[in-house]
C-alpha cells in the first residue's frame, strides 16, 4: 500500500551551476519522511487523474514545509501503521488527521492543534429507530480500527462493533444494510454525504467528544518547535485560512 514520493523545491543542476563553480553553494536541505493517510478525505487522498496525494493535511504539511526549509518524501500507509510507526521512530512526521490523545501522547509527541473534529453517528436515510448514540446497544456498528471512533464504542456502548481498515468500507456496508449505523469524525462522514452518499445516508444525535487533530513526530523531535513556530505563523498571515477554505469551503471560525 504504500507509495513514495519526493516533493522539492530545490533548483536544478542547471540553475544552481554557476554558485557551485564559485564555490558558493546554499546548503542542502533536510528530507524528512513523512507518513500519512491512504484515503481520508477531504485531508488526504489519491487523485485517481493524476496519481498524486492531496486534500487539506497534504497542503499544509507542504506549507510547512516551505516555511521551515525541508523536503518530503511521502508514504501513504493505513492509518494503524502510522500510529505504530510513529511510536517505533520509522517516520520523521505523521500527518493523517490524528486525533491528540493522552494514549498516543505517551509514546511520540505532538504539534499544536491544527483542526477541531469530533465523532458524529451515522445511520441510513431511511432509518428510525437509531436516533442517538444511546440506541446503538446491540445493534452491528462499524468503525474504521485503531481510531478514536473505535475507543469510543468500546469504552461507551454495548454496539456490537466492527472494523475496517478503510472507513469507506464502513460507509458501503451501512447503506447495503449489513450494519445499522457508522460512527467517525464528523468531517468526513459529512464530507461523504455531501460526495458520495446522496441522500442515502444521514447524521443522528450530537457531536460527540471535542478532539483535535495534530501533527506526529517521534519522541523528542527538534521539528516540533519548528513546526509549531511555522503553524503559528500561518494562522496569523491567513495561509492556513486559505487552505482551510479550499478544502471546507469556508474561513476558520476562530480566523479573526
Amino acid at each position: 500500500m504504500a507509495a513514495a514520493t519526493v516533493i522539492s523545491a530545490c533548483g536544478t543542476d542547471e540553475e544552481t551551476g554557476g554558485d557551485e563553480a564559485n564555490g558558493d553553494t546554499e546548503e542542502e536541505r533536510p528530507t524528512y519522511t513523512v507518513a500519512t493517510d491512504t484515503n481520508y478525505v477531504p485531508f488526504e487522498f489519491l487523485n485517481t487523474e493524476t496519481g498524486e496525494m492531496e486534500g487539506f493535511d497534504i497542503d499544509l504539511i507542504n506549507a510547512i514545509a516551505d516555511r521551515v526549509g525541508f523536503d518530503i518524501n511521502l508514504e501513504t500507509v493505513e492509518f494503524d501503521g502510522i500510529v505504530s510507526g510513529m511510536g517505533t521512530g520509522r517516520y520523521d512526521i505523521g500527518i493523517a488527521g490524528m486525533t491528540i490523545t493522552e494514549e498516543r501522547a505517551e509514546n511520540f509527541d505532538f504539534s499544536d492543534p491544527y483542526y477541531d473534529a469530533g465523532l458524529i453517528l451515522a445511520v441510513r436515510a431511511d432509518e428510525e429507530e437509531i436516533q442517538s448514540i444511546e440506541d446503538v446497544d446491540d445493534r452491528p456498528v462499524a468503525t474504521r480500527a485503531a481510531t478514536t471512533s473505535y475507543d469510543y464504542l468500546e469504552e461507551n456502548t454495548d454496539a456490537q462493533i466492527q472494523t475496517f481498515p478503510d472507513i469507506v468500507n464502513a460507509y458501503q456496508d451501512l447503506t447495503a444494510g449489513r450494519v445499522d449505523a457508522v460512527i467517525y469524525d464528523l468531517p468526513n462522514v459529512l464530507y461523504y454525504i455531501d460526495t458520495e452518499a446522496l441522500g442515502d445516508m444521514k447524521t443522528v444525535g450530537d457531536t460527540l467528544t471535542g478532539e483535535q487533530y495534530g501533527i506526529a513526530f517521534p519522541k523528542d523531535s527538534e521539528l516540533v518547535e519548528q513546526v509549531n513556530e511555522a503553524l503559528a505563523e500561518m494562522m496569523e498571515d491567513g495561509e492556513y485560512g486559505d487552505i482551510y477554505e479550499e478544502w471546507f469551503g469556508e474561513r476558520p471560525a476562530n480566523e479573526e
